[in-house]
């Protein structure tokens, strides 16, 4: 279903707070170095901070309302030498994951990754308008570990805002220069944050239940006795979907001053698709299922699509992108092509749940030693997954059909399923 670091005593499966949490992972000295973006402009970056004034924080006592930070990414009017961070909010996002093995600065190394967008830089000048992408990451993950992506589908023509669901990333800059973390003031998990893994616990034996079903009746009957025990998720799922929905509200009043004030009008609405990685590809599904702004949706590997969709009714398009995690294959089509009023299947071979992020060109830690991904080399992995989310958004949002998702050319290794209409 999501990025699941689980409990600490055990690793359920080879994801990446797991194998901190049983001290697999080890420091490197080199870092990485994130592929350059493949689109014909330049990219600038810059990020604000938005605060929800009818909402208290779940994770704060104190009374304090919910903030939220917004990364975004755009096409620039010209290349800068003031290149941004990789680690947005700085040590903070590789320390939270080392302290969860008692060792704090191992990933360290991660914050000499430089990207390569330009901070603050101004917007292009032309097109008068510019397509919207609303991004969520993974549940506890680094919210930087997609920079890749990102970058790349701005160099491509997209202004791509990243929603930083705080507390339930390894970490975020709040207003003030206040970081949130997934950690209490003792170093361990929020207990809100322990409440929800302790309902994934079942997953992987319910998920491989659900694709050996003999039917889509059988699977659905399964997926909806899981889905009924998932009431902290759901819970999360909500701040979450409440989160992007804050962040389309307040476009116009934005305080950035890269995209403030008349270029503001730059951005079109009309044109907004909402997508994500594991938790954030499952948040991406719920708020197209409650907000009409989303025109098209795309989940990332996020296993079960839980939520409302599968008593729900989806009229608009969303595309399932699946990693060959063992069991997983096809564990949402009962819902999607239920509910989905054009639903998008992509299978990805030799690749885990983690090859749709940035980790695989991480030289720190040891992950792939540990079989955190597939067998599938970065460069391929990268490529397949800037080629399937740019090319699903340039039709669904631009009406450039892809001869890719129509099945009329192939990529090896990716399986393209035709679409499925729902009655």
């Amino acid at each position: 279903m999501k990025q699941r670091p689980a409990r600490l005593t055990t690793v359920p499966t080879l994801t990446l707070v797991g194998m901190l949490a049983s001290g697999l992972v080890s420091p490197s000295a080199a870092p990485a170095e994130l592929p350059a973006p493949t689109g014909p402009s330049p990219v600038g970056t810059t990020s604000w901070v938005l605060t929800d004034t009818s909402r208290p924080e779940a994770f704060d006592a104190s009374g304090a309302r919910r903030q939220v930070q917004v990364v975004a990414w755009y096409p620039a009017a010209a290349p800068s030498m003031t290149v941004a961070p990789y680690l947005r909010a700085g040590l903070p996002e590789a320390r939270s994951l080392g302290t969860l093995m008692g060792k704090p600065n191992d990933l360290d190394d991660l914050a000499a990754i430089r990207a390569h967008a330009a901070m603050d830089a101004e917007i292009a000048s032309s097109p008068s308008k510019f397509p919207v992408l609303v991004f969520s990451h993974g549940y506890l993950a680094v919210p930087s570990s997609y920079t890749a992506l990102l970058e790349d589908l701005a160099s491509h023509g997209y202004v791509v805002l990243s929603v930083i669901h705080p507390y339930e990333a390894s970490a975020t800059t709040l207003d003030g220069g206040k970081t949130a973390t997934f950690l209490d003031g003792s170093n361990v998990l929020h207990r809100e944050i322990q409440s929800v893994l302790e309902e994934w616990g079942r997953e992987d034996e319910a998920m491989k239940g659900v694709t050996d079903a003999p039917d889509r009746s059988a699977q659905l009957r399964l997926l909806r006795a899981y889905l009924s025990g998932l009431g902290k998720t759901r819970r999360a799922l909500d701040r979450w979907v409440r989160d992007t929905r804050l962040v389309l509200d307040h476009l116009p009043s934005r305080r950035a001053a890269a995209l403030a004030g008349p270029r503001a009008e730059r951005l079109d609405l009309t044109r907004v698709g909402v997508f994500g990685h594991s938790m954030g590809g499952v948040s991406a599904g719920q708020f197209c299922l409650e907000d009409s702004r989303c025109r098209a949706g795309l989940n990332l590997d996020g296993i079960s699509q839980s939520g409302g969709m599968i008593d729900g009714r989806l009229p608009r398009p969303f595309l399932m992108v699946y990693s060959a995690r063992p069991g997983r294959l096809g564990a949402s089509d009962a819902i999607c092509a239920k509910a989905v009023e054009s639903y998008y299947r992509v299978d990805v071979a030799d690749t885990l749940h983690l090859d749709f992020s940035d980790m695989p060109f991480w030289t720190v830690g040891g992950l792939r030693e540990r079989g955190a991904f597939g067998v599938i080399a970065p460069e391929r992995a990268v490529m397949i997954t800037r080629t399937i989310v740019r090319e699903y958004f340039d039709q669904t949002l631009r009406n450039r059909p892809s001869a890719f998702l129509r099945g009329q050319t192939s990529v090896p290794g990716v399986l393209v399923h035709p679409v499925t209409h729902s009655r």
